[in-house]
């Protein structure tokens, strides 16, 4: 905790600073921004994946999430591709679906039972597959570029976005099933969310604002801010929190136990030979 309240502190301080700086040279503030909320992106899963590897375990991080997230980065990966933009933004989506798949992977290894050989040869052929995809719809948005098809050029564009928002569903719907958070890496989220706000910010400078970057970028930010707060949520209010299997046969074992020392209790006082009255 407190070393997440350390980073925060770090990259407030940043956001003033670059704040400030933007007043003299926008064109400027925008870049670094920009490339700020760029590496944010590119390894935000990474202590997600460290922090699997150390419990040994993925509980509480939904595999659906995940695999919308890898779907979504190959099509961002495509779309970037389409639009000729520079070399960072190109290889960000592939450093995310290598880090994301390897996150799923490790759902396999720890908590399915996959033996490591068979693990690895999925990584390595899902990989491999997720690439040919991803070449095979270049090669599909550049026809419809030249074709100058523009609801297929939205279509590339649109599809990331709403495949990494929806991937949060699941997420959600796992948090709010079991009424806590868990497993969740919080440096994850919080790369994730100031991914996201640095990356609104550099938006902010740009001459024109992109309405569909807006809404991705905002709508991860929300997203991640919620699990925060329902951590804290299930964390700080019981009355929130589900209890468990385990706790109702404690309790039962509890009220057995009582309930018996109870009736032992009175046997033994009924049993006690009275006292001489003089």
């Amino acid at each position: 905790m407190r070393h997440l309240i350390f980073f925060c502190g770090f990259f407030l301080f940043l956001l003033f600073f670059f704040l400030r700086l933007s007043m003299v040279n926008k064109e400027l503030a925008e870049q670094v921004f920009g490339y700020f909320g760029l590496i944010l992106w590119s390894f935000q899963m990474a202590p997600q994946v460290y922090k699997n590897y150390r419990l040994r375990s993925t509980e509480g991080v939904s595999p659906y999430m995940l695999l919308l997230w890898v779907l979504s980065g190959v099509a961002l990966g495509n779309y970037n591709i389409g639009l000729g933009v520079a070399i960072p933004l190109i290889v960000q989506p592939q450093l995310f679906v290598l880090i994301t798949l390897l996150c799923l992977v490790q759902e396999l290894y720890f908590d399915r039972g996959w033996r490591k050989a068979t693990s690895l040869a999925t990584f390595v052929g899902v990989l491999m597959v997720a690439g040919a995809v991803e070449v095979g719809l270049t090669y599909a948005y550049r026809e419809a570029a030249a074709r100058g098809d523009e609801r297929a050029i939205q279509f590339f564009g649109v599809l990331p976005v709403m495949l990494i928002l929806l991937g949060f569903v699941p997420q959600y719907w796992d948090i709010l099933y079991h009424r806590r958070v868990q497993g969740i890496s919080h440096v994850f989220l919080f790369m994730d969310f100031f991914g996201s706000v640095f990356s609104t910010i550099s938006l902010a400078f740009r001459p024109s604002i992109d309405a569909l970057s807006l809404v991705n970028y905002i709508g991860i930010a929300v997203f991640d801010a919620g699990i925060w707060l329902l951590y804290y949520a299930f964390l700080w209010i019981p009355g929130l929190q589900k209890k468990n299997k385990r706790d109702d046969v404690k309790d039962v074992e509890h009220n057995s136990t009582s309930s018996v020392a109870t009736v032992d209790k009175d046997v033994a006082e009924a049993n006690k030979p009275a006292k001489d009255t003089p």
